[in-house]
């Protein structure tokens, strides 16, 4: 078994890949201590290396390394013990994957854990999920905020020792609905609507004697009965030259803000955005249907042009085998998530001190639309919202309207 050499590919490997030299010689400074770690148990092999040997490993470290820190670990049970060395178990869980992966190892020693969907304790659950899919014609972030919390109550429930649909009382749903809402009223209303599916789906068929979507009582939220805060010009402004694209992601960071504030697309449709999207030809740019059931196509503006085209052609990650246009610039680069682009442009907002969400841009584009005269029909289709009355809360920051309606009425008493 010649380990030194094996360790000297998978180092060859990270550096083609874009890792910095900096976490090259972090990871090897662990796999170093790998190596002395199967000289010293007498391993003949790595195929002998097994999971329960992570432990003796991560103490072999620990009591051998003079600059080896002593860590709590990861708080969730499922991931490392609380004695776990958290950078040494890393090292240790990419290497013999990519070992496996490269056909050096046949043993799969650390595989990775299937996702949670689809391995659900009540099959009912997924029956129920793919009628959702196939049937109900949903969106997919629709589909997906079902499947999170069916998914949830699923695991709740095997929890607290419920085996049989028939055994679920009121007690599981309310402590339930308290745990994933508490007092948020939108909240307990979308954790009630999915559930009443799942009820009446499992009603229908016979799994539950009880219809018990038909006690599920919401509190009531009146329509229109808060207004959505949107950012000023001025904040945007100050946004956008806060950011200085010589520093690393300005070039990207500027981008995703001015497709957020000049298009008033959400953060799931800028993290969905692929090169194809881009229709350079036409100045337009076709916002995939994420939460909508059409593809939207929105024009693009000068500036917007010549900010992707920055970021496309000096700081994007070159020969990066994803088609989405953000990607994360370390490595392996990946596509941002739509929690990662709400994030950073919250990081932006707070660094040029500013107390808001990466929503409010959205809200901020709707605002000025109707300020300078765009019908609500029109606006309707700038922010793809399948139904008028998505579009309607945005009657309440048309200041100029509102304060039209407030004269007329005024002239006519």
């Amino acid at each position: 078994m010649d380990l030194v050499r094996l360790i000297a590919d998978y180092a060859s490997y990270l550096k083609s890949h874009g890792y910095a030299r900096r976490t090259i010689d972090f990871r090897l400074k662990h796999l170093s201590c790998l190596n002395r770690f199967v000289i010293a148990t007498g391993l003949q092999s790595l195929e002998e290396f097994g999971p329960e040997l992570a432990n003796d490993l991560t103490d072999y470290w620990v009591r051998y390394q003079p600059w080896a820190k002593t860590s709590e670990g990861f708080r969730k049970k499922l991931r490392f013990g609380p004695h776990h060395h958290i950078a040494v178990q890393h090292s240790l869980h990419s290497f013999f994957r990519w070992a496996h992966g490269a056909g050096r190892l046949q043993r799969d020693v650390f595989p990775l854990r299937p996702l949670a969907r689809g391995d659900y304790f009540f099959p009912e659950v997924a029956a129920y999920l793919r009628f959702c899919e196939e049937h109900k014609g949903l969106a997919k972030n629709s589909w997906l905020q079902i499947e999170l919390f069916v998914r949830r109550f699923d695991q709740f429930l095997q929890g607290h020792q419920v085996t049989t649909w028939n055994q679920l009382q009121s007690r599981h749903i309310d402590l339930f609905v308290r745990q994933q809402a508490s007092h948020n009223i939108g909240r307990i209303q979308r954790v009630h609507k999915i559930l009443r599916g799942l009820f009446r789906y499992l009603f229908s068929f016979g799994r539950l004697e009880r219809d018990w979507a038909s006690a599920l009582l919401s509190p009531r939220r009146y329509q229109l009965a808060r207004t959505p805060r949107a950012l000023a010009v001025e904040q945007v402004l100050r946004l956008l030259r806060s950011i200085d694209r010589r520093h690393r992601a300005g070039k990207r960071d500027l981008a995703i803000i001015l497709v957020a504030a000049s298009l008033g697309v959400r953060a799931s449709e800028i993290a969905e955005l692929r090169l194809q999207d881009l229709e350079w030809s036409h100045a337009a740019v076709a916002i995939p249907a994420i939460k909508g059931k059409s593809i939207l196509r929105l024009p693009l503006s000068r500036p917007l042009i010549e900010a992707l085209a920055d970021y496309l052609k000096n700081e994007r990650p070159a020969g990066s085998p994803y088609r989405n246009v953000f990607l994360s610039l370390t490595p392996p680069f990946r596509p941002l998530t739509w929690r990662s682009v709400s994030m950073l442009i919250v990081r932006r907002m707070r660094r040029a001190r500013i107390k808001a969400s990466g929503h409010q841009l959205r809200h901020g584009f709707a605002s000025e639309v109707l300020r300078c005269g765009v019908p609500f029909s029109t606006l309707q289709e700038l922010l793809g919202h399948s139904h008028y009355s998505s579009t309607r809360v945005y009657t309440k920051i048309d200041l100029t309207q509102l304060r039209e309606v407030a004269v007329n009425d005024a002239e006519d008493m």
